[in-house]
C-alpha cells in the first residue's frame, strides 16, 4: 500500500509544474490576507485626529467703527475634534471683549492678551465686543468627523487596508492557477 501511495505522489508531483505550485501558494497567501482584511474592514480603528486651534485677531484700530475690520477673520468655521478651540488675541491698543450672544462665555482682553474657548457642540455662535458694539463675529462649529473617516496623521491613525486590491490579486491568482491546473491535467 505504501508503494502505491508513493507512486501516486510521484505522479502528482510530475503533473504540477513549479510555476503552478508557486501560483497556487501565492493564491492561498493572498486569500489568507484578503479574508481577514475583509472581516476587519468593517471595524477599522480610527486614530486620534490632530487637535489644533483656530485663531482670531482683534485687529489694530478695531476700536474705530470706520476701520471696517474688527475681528479677523470675522466668521470662522471649526470642526469638533480638529480645531474647535478658538483663541482670540487683542492686537489693538485698547481693551476689547469677546462675549457670546448667548452669554456662554465672555472675557475682557487688554492689549496683547488672549482669550481661549473650546466649542463642544455643533452650531453657530455669534459674539461681539460689549465696549464697541459694532464689533461682531461668529464661529460656525461643525460636528466631529464620522467614524468612517480615517486619519493618516502621525498621531497614530490607521489608514484603511487596500482590501479591494488584494481581492483582485487573489482572484486573478486563483483563476490563473485553475487554468494552469486544467491545462496540465489535459496534457498528462
Amino acid at each position: 500500500m505504501a508503494a502505491r501511495n508513493k507512486a501516486a505522489s510521484v505522479r502528482i508531483k510530475r503533473r504540477l509544474p513549479p510555476p503552478l505550485v508557486i501560483v497556487l501558494i501565492a493564491s492561498l497567501a493572498a486569500l489568507s490576507v484578503a479574508i481577514p482584511a475583509a472581516i476587519a474592514q468593517g471595524t477599522t480603528t480610527v486614530g486620534t485626529i490632530n487637535t489644533g486651534v483656530a485663531n482670531v485677531s482683534i485687529v489694530s484700530g478695531a476700536q474705530n467703527p470706520n476701520n471696517g475690520v474688527f475681528y479677523s477673520p470675522a466668521s470662522i468655521t471649526v470642526v469638533i475634534g480638529v480645531n474647535n478651540t478658538v483663541v482670540w488675541t487683542n492686537h489693538d491698543t485698547t481693551n476689547h471683549t469677546v462675549v457670546a450672544v448667548d452669554n456662554s462665555y465672555s472675557d475682557t482682553l487688554a492689549p496683547g492678551q488672549t482669550f481661549t474657548h473650546t466649542y463642544t457642540t455643533a452650531g453657530v455662535y455669534n459674539y461681539h465686543c460689549t465696549i464697541h458694539t459694532f464689533m461682531m463675529g461668529s464661529v460656525k462649529v461643525l460636528a466631529a468627523p464620522s467614524s468612517s473617516t480615517t486619519s493618516t496623521s502621525s498621531s497614530g491613525g490607521i489608514p484603511e487596508f487596500p482590501f479591494e486590491g488584494v481581492v483582485v490579486i487573489a482572484v486573478t491568482a486563483v483563476v490563473l492557477a485553475s487554468y494552469l491546473l486544467v491545462r496540465q491535467t489535459r496534457r498528462g
